[in-house]
């Protein structure tokens, strides 16, 4: 099964979180040990917007809403291409006038399919 690709234009502002998960020790003469947690311990989410006439954001929203469970690639604006899926709770449609439309969205980065 081929797997989808985002292409759509997100707006410039996109924000970055990176989580990197990690185990530690503290001992008691100050000396702390630190090491990932599991193969892929750094992740990252995305919050980003696109906008548009409405026609063209009801595509982009079909698109989000069929992503919540499945994964898709997308170039991240650091220009590294990755598999994400979208945050089911994020999806954030506003209608700013008669026939434009904005939608707000995080994706959050996956390692399977």
């Amino acid at each position: 099964m081929a797997i989808d690709t985002f292409t759509w234009c997100a707006r410039t502002e996109a924000s970055e979180q990176l989580n990197v998960s990690t185990i530690q020790a503290q001992f008691g003469d100050g000396y702390k040990q630190i090491a990932g947690k599991g193969i892929n311990e750094a992740s990252e989410s995305w919050s980003l917007a696109c906008n548009g006439r409405l026609a063209a954001m009801a595509s982009v929203r079909a698109f989000l809403k069929s992503h919540v469970t499945t994964s898709f690639w997308w170039t991240n604006p650091w220009g590294e291409k990755k598999l994400y899926r979208v945050k089911s709770d994020s999806i954030n449609p506003k209608f700013v006038n008669g026939d434009f439309a904005e939608i707000s969205f995080t994706f959050e980065q996956a390692f399977a399919p």
